[in-house]
């Protein structure tokens, strides 16, 4: 069977999330290829529901009529489309046009995301409100966590794939010392990074505050390093938490709910605390911090610490790390069975 990804080309989630498909598919004997080109389904929103000038909506359509041409091609011979792509852009009617592609194409064009829709009722709801699409948009749903703001029972037509972290050589290596990294700065939520801060100065711990933008190389590079990570944010899964975690770094934050798809509750509640098992850290605060980073110091190991944390990951979310290859092979076989 031969499946074509469709993305962007910038190292992001989006494109991460591309290239661990490929892969399990290529795992699983299937032809997958990548087209970072999924700036085409922009080309074919109307011109009403664009958002641009007029003379800038022909401009882009005239400049890249051949190449995207030449992308509506390879499409075409392909059993199944799968658009890696964010949520809530990917649903975004006046962002991409993806039913006109499943017109010209009549074949199946999937969602392959972090999260399932159906488990993100705030997102839904957002949605809704601005007029966009919703489920019915794509013939099938994939996704890395079976958790988001809930955790619901997918769909026939949703299948939970989880991700291949092994093949992105992150490993836990023995540390050369203790460090910690800060992740950026996120705009509202300033005050939990700099309470960070203070305590590991506090602690005695050094630490890497990332500033800048960073190659993929050099990013993974840092994560490799580092045997704690703080979380900033309410995130809806967040990558950068499984890659610390293939390294074995312990994962601190102040407030259960924030690492939404990594709940472990049977019936997780929307922007809720929860349970999360011990390769994270959560604390109350700064003396809370402060103590819970005392005591990880006192208690790390540069050898046996990375690997305990590896492994209670691993037992606990197998799927993000190998992938789901029955999930995978059931969403092929929807495949077969809904080819026009």
């Amino acid at each position: 069977m031969k499946i074509t990804i469709l993305t962007r080309p910038q190292f992001s989630s989006p494109r991460i999330l591309a290239e661990s498909l490929q892969m399990q598919l290529h795992e699983n004997g299937n032809n997958a290829e990548i087209l970072f080109d999924i700036d085409v389904l922009n080309r074919l929103v109307g011109y009403k529901n664009s958002k641009l000038s007029f003379h800038f909506w022909l401009s882009k359509k005239v400049i890249h009529w051949f190449s995207d041409r030449r992308v509506m091609q390879v499409l075409k011979q392909a059993d199944a489309v799968v658009i890696s792509e964010c949520i809530p852009n990917a649903f975004w009617k006046s962002l991409y046009n993806v039913e006109k592609l499943k017109t010209i194409l009549k074949k199946p064009v999937f969602i392959y995301e972090v999260y399932w829709l159906g488990n993100a009722p705030t997102q839904i709801e957002t949605l809704q409100k601005n007029g966009d699409s919703s489920y019915e948009r794509y013939d099938g749903h994939l996704f890395v966590s079976p958790v988001t703001e809930i955790r619901s029972t997918p769909s026939p037509n949703a299948f939970c794939l989880g991700l291949l972290a092994k093949t992105w050589n992150l490993k836990p290596l023995p540390k050369k010392e203790l460090i910690a990294l800060v992740d950026f700065a996120q705009p509202g939520y300033e005050a939990f990074r700099e309470i960070q801060i203070s305590q590991l100065t506090k602690a005695g711990i050094p630490f890497i505050a990332l500033e800048s933008s960073y190659t993929i190389e050099e990013i993974r590079n840092i994560y490799q390093q580092v045997s704690i990570f703080f979380v900033q944010f309410l995130e809806a899964f967040g990558l950068p938490i499984l890659e610390c975690l293939c390294t074995g770094a312990q994962v601190f934050t102040p407030n259960s709910g924030w690492p939404m798809s990594w709940r472990l509750d049977i019936e997780p509640k929307v922007h809720h605390t929860g349970i999360l098992p011990n390769c994270f850290t959560v604390y109350d605060g700064e003396r809370d911090l402060l103590k819970k980073l005392l005591v990880f110091k006192e208690n790390f190991n540069p050898t046996k610490t990375p690997l305990q944390v590896y492994n209670e990951f691993i037992q606990t979310y197998p799927a993000f790390y190998e992938g789901d290859q029955l999930e995978l092979k059931r969403c092929l076989e929807f495949i077969k069975s809904n080819k026009n």
